[in-house]
């Protein structure tokens, strides 16, 4: 495995960043038992050196997977033997998540995160963000979850109505400066009179080595548009810069060193790092970036750095970070960073991967059934995608399980590719696991333009539309040439448009749909009418056909954040 740590000068040196490059050769070996050795360590950090372990979105990959290697990786019982591994040679490291343990595999379709819970728990997390898919179910089944969680979830700008029937035994209120221009899931402005409390700690602040760390979560601000509205009435969250801003200089005085755990997205991280002083790390999530080295943003607290370290393990816990704040006459010297493969051969936890059989098992004979046959790996959308192939197949899903003209699905929907040969059940529930139901909406065709009006100002960002029975051009910021069903659109008549409740209720910014008028449920969950529509079509081919044909555009909206 080779790695790369970038090591930067002790105060005083003159600024230069040194990055050496070494290999670190580690043996493959069996599944942990009696006699597995371990793959060989790097050599233990200095004493006086701050170690903090980090993981992030891991979206209930508790069972190792396949990404596009042959090798099985990932995993929370190979997780926990890699951490174990390396509190051998340093017991006193952090250990740290940025949010998003929970939503994206079978595993949480049935058991809604109980055992990615208790496996966070038996890996003695020291502390965890709240992310947006935590609260897929609402704050009450989250509320639900955290008596079986033996490590603090943080989030300083995430909040409750105090008056809510879930929110009796939640803490402190936020300041008038911390709520500032705080608004409710779904949009709306918080009344500066609503009685609100934290949701979650704001933060924590841990004894180490006679020193004092203060770690400070954020959670992104764009959760008004990406949770699910109904599910989280109560809920408010204001900009994670507003209550950084508040709290930092209290931690600096409370504490040595600063670290922001959010869930944000490296760019908004590097605005944080810019926009809020005294901050010593930040450890990020949300965008599902792999940092191979580490982004400098902002002023640094230690001399000789080129800003504050910002750094991420990507996605679904096949990375763990090693993130080193080295330390002079206590105070921040410099820093180095490296991601720690996480693979199974390497070795698995037995406590952990014992409370995760019972998962396992209970995920094959679910979900275990093949439903079709792949001739290829179909991936998922990418950030710049216009047409894809997985797209047009989710949006034919709904069209077809609902007998509508139209079909449209955001690409942020879309979670994991359809794999290459047998597809099971579990496979299609992972690209599709969020139990979103499908609806109707019968809509004007003056109201359906405005809608794909709004998909093209959407192409290069996040959450653009994918369509089924429906082929236009973009041009500019605008659809042209919409034609349903072989036939130019017609403004005056009323099509029929499935798609999912989230879009419905205004999720992602898709808020023509509600605008179009009520909808009609189907009571079919997506993913289930994804298994029915396979089963029905073996003969299906994944494929693009022109349907969306951009033709040079202005990129218009600014990108709501990846759902």
């Amino acid at each position: 495995m080779s790695s790369h740590l970038r090591l930067l000068p002790a105060a005083g040196t003159p600024y230069r960043c040194l990055i050496f490059a070494f290999a670190l050769t580690a043996a493959l070996i069996a599944p942990a038992g009696p006699g597995a050795a371990a793959p060989e360590s790097p050599p233990r950090p200095f004493a006086d050196s701050l170690v903090v372990l980090h993981s992030n979105d891991v979206h209930s990959h508790l069972l190792p997977f396949h990404r596009s290697e042959a090798t099985l990786v990932g995993g929370a019982a190979a997780r926990a033997a890699l951490i174990e591994r390396e509190r051998e040679r340093d017991p006193d490291l952090l250990l740290l998540d940025a949010g998003d343990i929970v939503q994206g595999t079978p595993a949480y379709n049935l058991f809604r995160g109980v055992p990615d819970t208790r496996a966070m728990s038996a890996m003695r997390y020291d502390a965890v963000t709240l992310g947006n898919h935590d609260l897929d179910d609402g704050p009450a089944a989250w509320l639900a979850l955290r008596p079986l969680a033996e490590y603090p979830v943080l989030s300083a700008n995430v909040f409750a109505a105090a008056d809510s029937s879930w929110a009796s035994g939640l803490g402190d209120a936020p300041s008038a400066e911390v709520r500032r221009g705080a608004r409710w899931i779904g949009g709306a402005p918080v009344s500066t009179t609503a009685p609100l409390r934290f949701l979650a700690k704001p933060y924590l602040i841990r004894s180490w080595h006679g020193k004092r760390i203060a770690i400070l979560g954020l959670t992104t601000g764009s959760l008004v548009n990406i949770v699910r509205i109904s599910a989280n009435r109560g809920v408010a969250v204001s900009d994670p810069v507003v209550a950084a801003r508040w709290f930092v200089p209290i931690l600096r005085q409370q504490a040595d060193y600063v670290i922001a755990l959010t869930h944000l997205g490296v760019d908004a991280d590097q605005d944080l790092a810019r926009r809020v002083p005294g901050i010593d790390l930040i450890v990020g999530g949300h965008s599902h970036t792999r940092l191979d080295e580490p982004l400098f943003a902002g002023n640094a607290t230690a001399p000789g750095l080129a800003g504050v370290p910002i750094v991420q393990a990507g996605a679904w816990g096949d990375r763990v970070g090693r993130s080193v704040l080295y330390l002079a006459n206590g105070r921040p010297s410099g820093f180095s960073y490296e991601l720690l493969r996480v693979r199974p051969q390497d070795g698995e936890d037995p406590a952990v991967a014992a409370l995760l059989r019972p998962v396992a098992d209970s995920v094959a004979v679910a979900m275990g059934a093949t439903v079709y046959e792949s001739i290829g790996r179909v991936p998922t959308p990418q950030r710049d995608d216009v047409e894809t192939a997985i797209g047009n197949f989710a949006a034919e899903v709904l069209r077809e399980a609902a007998g509508a003209d139209v079909g449209i699905m955001n690409t942020g929907g879309i979670r994991a590719p359809i794999p290459r040969g047998p597809v099971t059940v579990a496979d299609v529930y992972s690209t599709f696991p969020f139990d979103n139901t499908i609806v109707v909406v019968p809509m004007r065709g003056d109201h359906l333009r405005r809608l794909l009006d709004f998909a093209a100002r959407r192409i290069g960002k996040s959450d653009f539309a994918q369509v089924s029975g429906v082929r236009f051009a973009i041009t500019g910021d605008y659809a042209s040439d919409i034609r349903v069903n072989g036939r130019p659109l017609d403004e005056d008549r009323i099509y029929r448009v499935a798609t999912i409740d989230f879009l419905y209720e205004g999720g992602a910014g898709y808020t023509q749909f509600r605008k179009a008028g009520p909808a009609e449920p189907t009571g079919v969950f997506q993913n289930e009418a994804a298994v029915s529509f396979l089963r029905r079509h073996p003969q299906y081919q994944f494929r693009t056909d022109g349907r969306i044909a951009w033709e040079g555009a202005a990129r218009g909206l600014r990108s709501l954040q990846t759902r």
